[in-house]
């Protein structure tokens, strides 16, 4: 799951929080991975979107463009497509991820690229103010509706905060080399820093960093799930990091591969390069990882998120996908 960088470059490294109660496919039902059904979700009028996130009941966010080219956070849920706005006087606006409860994490961008974070609930979008400067982002929600982002207190460096019902926590200084990624429902943290020439993850606990030290657990922790696994990419391959011990996830046969998001089953997805092909999305599991190419997923489509049922979400020629 990283960060929108600008309403005309949208990253993100989705999370999807994990309800315990949710009724999920059986085990057994994920014995192998499966030949994808491919699902466009549709847009609005301007015809392009992206899905980043996905939670366990199907709710499906990201952004869509309207008729005048901006872009704004939409929300798919059975089938049909809602436009959750911007706030007003701003221009565009992105969803980044989305709890079991339904709440949405959004970025709200105005006409001077000043950003807001934003929370919507219930029908209406929540200003969720900044830390005293001009600027917040949304990065994730939890299903203890904590709502993770950064903002910077007057003149200073954005710090990293949780926000829940109107309270901010400070989780401390976001360096200008740093980034913040994921959130679980513990109020685990994950991100990076990068400190020439390596890079080091990063893992923030209840709004402090561990043992009041970041933890290196590779080159970047991009995904975190309700049981603190986390992933990322480490030494050029992908990672799954879980209670101090790394494990290589391998390549497709390429150089290089790295983890983007882990569902509360340990699934992990991500991409390797391939020898003369590119890159191609993999999922792994139980220490097999298998290529998605030619099962319903193309070489040239983006995977954000995977949730406990296993369904995937991303984009292909600015059409938002569902893969289940």
């Amino acid at each position: 799951m990283t960060s929108l960088l600008s309403p005309r470059t949208l990253l993100t490294a989705a999370t999807t929080a994990i309800v315990a109660s949710t009724v999920l496919t059986p085990t057994s039902a994920l014995a192998s991975p499966p030949s994808y059904r491919v699902v466009d979700l549709g847009t609005l009028s301007g015809g392009a979107g992206a899905a980043t996130a996905m939670n366990d009941r199907g709710d499906i966010v990201g952004w869509s463009t309207v008729a005048s080219g901006a872009r704004h956070a939409v929300r798919w849920r059975n089938g049909v497509l809602t436009d959750l706005g911007v706030l007003p006087g701003d221009t565009d606006s992105a969803a980044v991820d989305v709890n079991e409860f339904g709440d949405v994490a959004i970025t709200s961008y105005g006409a001077d690229y000043l950003t807001r974070a934003v929370l919507w609930r219930d029908g209406r979008l929540i200003d969720l103010g900044t830390l005293g400067g001009e600027n917040s982002e949304a990065i994730g929600v939890n299903d203890r509706r904590q709502v993770l982002g950064t903002s910077e207190p007057a003149g200073e460096m954005p710090h990293r905060f949780l926000w829940r019902d109107g309270v901010f926590t400070d989780l401390g200084l976001q360096y200008f080399y740093e980034f913040t990624a994921d959130v679980n429902n513990r109020g685990d943290v994950v991100g990076g820093f990068n400190v020439p020439p390596r890079d080091y993850p990063c893992t923030c606990v209840g709004g402090l960093l561990r043992d009041g030290v970041f933890t290196q657990i590779g080159s970047a922790a991009l995904g975190i799930n309700n049981r603190g696994q986390v992933v990322g990419e480490a030494n050029g391959h992908a990672f799954r990091w879980q209670n101090g011990r790394l494990t290589d996830l391998g390549t497709l046969g390429g150089s290089r591969s790295w983890a983007t998001a882990i569902n509360d089953r340990g699934v992990v997805v991500g991409f390797s390069s391939v020898p003369n092909e590119g890159r191609h999305a993999f999922l792994w599991r139980d220490g097999v990882l298998t290529d998605l190419t030619g099962r319903g997923v193309r070489v040239d489509d983006s995977i954000e998120d995977i949730n406990s049922r296993g369904w995937l979400v991303g984009g292909r020629e600015g059409r938002p996908l569902l893969f289940r």
